[in-house]
C-alpha cells in the first residue's frame, strides 16, 4: 500500500497526528522501548512522546508494560502489538468507518 495512503488511512480512521505516525514508525524498528529511547529516537520532547504513546495504546497499536527494577522501583516499556493484530483493528475500524458512512450517505439521500 502506498505509504502516504497508509499514513493518512491511519491518522483518519485512528485520530493519530503526524507525531503519532513518527513515533509509530521508530517503535516498529525497535519492537519494543521506554519513552526516553522513542525521544532520542525521533528528537522530540519526551512529554511529546508520552502523549503520541498514549494515543497509540488507546488505538490499539501497541501496549504499555511495567517493568520492575531489582533495586526496586519501575519503568514502563511500549511494546509493539503483532502485525497481525494491528492489520485487524485496521479492518475493524475501516468496516466501522464504512458503515457510519454508508448510513450518512442514505439519510443525506433521503433529504433530497
Amino acid at each position: 500500500m502506498d505509504d502516504d495512503l497508509c499514513k493518512d488511512i491511519m491518522k483518519r480512521i485512528l485520530n493519530l497526528k503526524d507525531a503519532d505516525i513518527q513515533i509509530y514508525r521508530e517503535l516498529v524498528k525497535v519492537r519494543s522501548a521506554r519513552v526516553s529511547e522513542i525521544s532520542k529516537m525521533v528528537g522530540k520532547d519526551r512529554t511529546t512522546v508520552q502523549r503520541s504513546l498514549n494515543r497509540l495504546v488507546k488505538a490499539g497499536l501497541c501496549s504499555k508494560e511495567r517493568k520492575v527494577l531489582d533495586g526496586g522501583g519501575y519503568f514502563y516499556i511500549y511494546v509493539m502489538k503483532k502485525p497481525e493484530d494491528i492489520r485487524s483493528i485496521l479492518e475493524d475500524c475501516l468496516e466501522r468507518w464504512y458503515a457510519k458512512l454508508k448510513e450518512r450517505i442514505k439519510i443525506e439521500n433521503a433529504l433530497l
